[in-house]
């Protein structure tokens, strides 16, 4: 007598040792349920920090330290703020609006780096750091035009 393919193997399957009778491809366990396993499938793909092709976020730590870059900055301007206030109808009030201005912009060239350095990886890292760094010395150069300028 012929046997189809279907109970071939599950003739092999019954006739295999003990330990792997429990191992058909295909089959569940009896404590795991069909709508378990899907949840369990569906929770890992839906969240990306558990991708495995999704970069690790290594440098969420280092956020304080760029936040107290960002509040130099605004502590430096502050103080230029109110040198800038008092000025009134100085002569020379149209260059101190210009370096004013040239400070909020490396400002925010910094904050939009520091923004987004903790959430890098790899060279997108490295180059916001860059970023910040070039931003701080474009900030120190306006601070030394700002302190040369003559009121």
């Amino acid at each position: 007598m012929a046997l189809n393919v279907e109970e071939a193997a599950e003739e092999t399957i019954l006739n295999a040792p003990p330990f792997l009778q429990n191992l058909r491809p295909g089959v569940l366990d009896v404590s795991e349920s069909p709508t378990k396993i899907e949840a369990q499938s569906a929770s890992r793909t839906l969240n990306p920090l558990k991708n495995p092709s999704y970069p690790q976020r290594t440098h969420l730590h280092e956020k304080p330290r760029w936040q107290e870059v960002l509040q130099s900055c605004d502590d430096r301007i502050a103080k230029a703020r109110q040198k800038f206030n008092v000025l009134g109808n100085s002569p020379n009030r149209a260059a101190f609006e210009r370096l004013f201005s040239q400070m909020l912009g490396a400002r925010d060239q910094v904050a939009d780096a520091v923004r987004r350095i903790p959430m890098e990886t790899g060279d997108l890292y490295a180059e916001d750091c860059h970023r910040v760094e070039r931003a701080v010395a474009a900030l120190d150069r306006v601070f030394q035009r700002w302190d040369a300028q003559k009121a």
